[in-house]
């Protein structure tokens, strides 16, 4: 994909199926206004429809994964922008509404929408000595990005209140203590990490079937037991029947690599992020 467009991100193919994001304002600590938040839009977007990405990997620039809002140039604003940052938000596509596995690697501090936008992300590693925080109460304002929704069920109910009331930071080794990200490593193997993990999802795992379960696990959180094992079971049933299933079982036999002919950006469960009224949409 041509990045030519992008100012503010830097789009990588690190091969074997996996991409990397860079948040790349790091002058700024990545902080975040309307133009990069048009820009990841449109990344995330190509993501999802790319079948030679599988994985996607998200870090920042520098020394930092994000520190929220540029607030020196105005909530998410830009110098010469007309545009209005609660439009950009509503109309934004997150690492959750992209059909593939997306791995936050937060390799230094992650603040506000830094930390929110990661929440949004399938698989968290984070440097130890990160700080990560979303203080918005103490800013007058409330936390964005679909917070009060994701964090009590990453982490639970008791931890949300803890961090989205009170605002104050921790660090990257309390942040897996509470359930907030999957693993803390030294800040120079953050990115090679997250990584070892994006090529292992897109070796390893059929991408359809990675889709599916992705869109099962955003259902779970609205819906019954009974109508989404019913879910469940019937897009079992439909997999199952599909190339990958028999493909599956003879790499596992055959000790060998498995070789997936299915395409997450083609699996009808969820059709493109930010087609109005997809069913990407109405599973938000």
């Amino acid at each position: 994909m041509s990045t030519d467009r992008y100012e503010n991100l830097l789009w990588d193919d690190a091969g074997d199926g996996v991409a990397v994001l860079t948040l790349n304002r790091p002058h700024r600590h990545n902080g975040w206004t309307v133009p990069m938040v048009r820009e990841t839009t449109d990344a995330l977007a190509h993501c999802d429809t790319d079948p030679g990405v599988r994985a996607l990997v998200i870090t920042g620039a520098g020394d930092s994964f994000s520190v929220g809002a540029d607030l020196k140039s105005g909530p998410i604003s830009s110098p010469g922008s007309d545009e209005q940052p609660a439009d950009v938000l509503k109309t934004l596509i997150t690492p959750r509404d992209v059909r593939k596995p997306v791995i936050a690697a937060i390799n230094g501090d992650a603040i506000g929408m830094g930390l929110t936008l990661s929440l949004l992300c399938d698989i968290r590693v984070v440097a130890r000595d990160a700080r990560l925080a979303v203080p918005m109460t103490r800013l007058g304002v409330i936390p964005e990005m679909g917070a009060h929704w994701t964090l009590p069920r990453v982490a639970g109910w008791a931890v949300a209140s803890d961090l989205l009331l009170t605002g104050r930071r921790i660090d990257g080794v309390e942040a897996v203590r509470l359930g907030v990200c999957g693993e803390a490593v030294d800040r120079d193997r953050v990115l090679d990490r997250a990584l070892e993990i994006a090529r292992d999802l897109a070796h390893n795992t059929a991408p359809r079937a990675v889709a599916v379960t992705k869109f099962l696990l955003r259902r779970a959180a609205d819906t019954g037991f009974a109508e989404l094992r019913a879910e469940e079971t019937a897009l079992f049933t439909r997999l199952a029947q599909e190339p990958d299933a028999p493909e599956g079982v003879a790499a596992f036999l055959e000790k060998r690599p498995p070789r997936w002919s299915g395409d997450a950006g083609t699996e009808p469960t969820w059709p493109v992020p930010g087609v109005p009224g997809s069913r990407a949409e109405q599973a938000s």
